[in-house]
């Protein structure tokens, strides 16, 4: 959590003009990142390895795609990554609907960003 707070903070007090994607919100959720991390930990029940799997994600979406982390994109990275995370590491895991749930997010809109990670990191998950 604490990666991902520093460098969306960085991010943030850059200053710099930053691409709009379909991860970006019209405002930056009032939850933490920590704070968020601990819901989805909480309520999606993923191994340990997922959230190491997710930030391993993260970063290849940062590197391939050149995405700025900021406060109003970083949640749903974060429970995208996390749930194809599960999807491919857990053996048990939930649908859509539920991580989006979790998530804060609408069901269509956890499909989309789904497609969307997928593609960016060229569906690169091993």
């Amino acid at each position: 959590a604490s990666v991902l707070e520093r460098l969306v903070a960085s991010n943030d007090a850059s200053g710099q003009q930053v691409e709009v994607t379909r991860f970006h919100a019209l405002r930056a959720p009032g939850i933490s990142i920590r704070d968020y991390l601990d819901r989805i930990l909480k309520y999606a029940a993923c191994s340990p390895e997922c959230f190491v799997l997710a930030l391993v994600y993260i970063d290849r979406l940062i590197q391939q795609h050149n995405l700025v982390l900021s406060s109003f994109n970083v949640h749903r990275v974060i429970i995208t990554s996390v749930m194809l995370a599960a999807k491919f590491f857990d053996d048990h895991y939930y649908n859509n609907a539920f991580y989006a749930r979790v998530g804060g997010v609408h069901c269509h809109e956890i499909n989309t960003l789904e497609l969307e990670f997928l593609f960016s990191v060229n569906f690169t998950l091993h």
